[in-house]
């Protein structure tokens, strides 16, 4: 049998199962690219051997302002001019009261790109929230500088969340550089260092009591401390951390990203190979096949022949069926449950 290792390949094959090239398939390729999409859409979703458990470095984006029309500021008494904005400068914009830090600038020719985080500002009346700078506005520096936003990017940091690439669908744990209840193991966390050495005493024989201490010294940090919530949802490829962004992370830095992702078949020939993703597309390709037929049931070709769209379509309908089935029973991996 040859083994499919690329798309082409594979629909080939599947082709191939159904006749073709000596029985003509009357279905266009749109729609055969179709049903190969939603087969593995469903493979996805349901069988253990589409997914991986990986971790994903995630870098955190600060915000990026671009300015223009500055307004230098200078200084007469020490001969000085400031003409654009400084790192670690508190900038202010007069119409969405945004205030930001510049962390980093760089001169593109008459505008200066800016990385800055931002926090969230609202009007006096609390009417109107604006989460950054809006362009147009006009910003003022501490140190009397003016400029007017030509564009502004809001970043991971003022964002509040995380994009995640679209293979990602589910997240386990978020590993944050500077907060041990972000993780399970708090064992970087200077109190963990200092009641683990309490246990000491523990290990000079038997690894047991080391163990029970740490369960029991983990028991304690959940129950007084807890973790942050994680949220999750993958149709918005986003993941919120329940957490003070501005006190747990920082932009420029990764955190690392538990999750669950699918297998790209690009990436990954030997998805190709998977004999239930064969038969379901094939079974997919024939359900195809017979609702384009189904309009011309009973029509008689040469040589006796009688094309019956509806038997087919009956038969493709009972197959997808018992194979969805199957994949349910047998393919797909067991629900987790929490004990205790």
């Amino acid at each position: 049998m040859s083994i499919p290792a690329t798309r082409d390949d594979f629909k080939a094959y599947c082709l191939r199962a159904l006749g073709d090239p000596v029985i003509q398939i009357n279905a266009a390729d749109e729609q055969l690219e179709d049903r190969i999409d939603e087969a593995i859409y469903t493979y996805r979703q349901y069988h253990m051997d589409a997914v991986v458990d990986a971790y994903l470095p995630h870098y955190i984006t600060p915000s990026y302002a671009v300015m223009s029309s500055y307004v230098p500021v200078v200084n007469v008494e020490a001969g000085t001019t400031t003409s654009i904005f400084a790192p670690w400068e508190v900038i202010v914009g007069q119409t969405s009261l945004c205030t930001a830090q510049v962390l980093v600038s760089s001169n593109t020719g008459d505008n200066v790109a800016y990385m800055i985080t931002s926090s969230l500002k609202s009007d006096a009346n609390l009417e109107n929230t604006h989460a950054g700078f809006i362009a147009g506005e006009q910003i003022v520096g501490h140190s009397g500088v003016t400029a007017t936003i030509d564009s502004f990017v809001q970043g991971d940091y003022d964002n509040g969340y995380f994009d995640l690439p679209p293979e990602v669908i589910a997240v386990t744990k978020i590993f944050a550089p500077y907060d041990s209840r972000m993780s399970a193991d708090i064992l970087f966390d200077p109190q963990s260092q200092f009641n683990m050495s309490l246990l000491s005493n523990f290990t000079s024989s038997s690894i047991i009591p080391y163990f029970i201490g740490r369960t029991y010294q983990q028991l304690i940090n959940d129950t007084f401390r807890g973790r942050p919530g994680i949220r999750f949802q993958r149709h918005q490829n986003r993941v919120y951390v329940d957490v003070n962004m501005y006190n747990t992370f920082r932009p420029g830095y990764y955190v690392m990203v538990d999750c669950v992702r699918v297998l790209d078949p690009e990436t990954y020939p030997l998805v190709w190979s998977d004999r239930w993703l064969q038969r379901y597309t094939i079974a997919l390709f024939k359900r195809q096949w017979g609702m384009n037929l189904s309009k011309y049931n009973g029509i008689a070709l040469p040589g006796s022949v009688t094309l019956d769209g509806r038997t087919m379509l009956t038969e493709a309908n009972q197959e997808v069926k018992d194979l969805e089935l199957e994949l349910q029973n047998t393919y797909q991996l067991p629900v987790d449950f929490i004990v205790g």
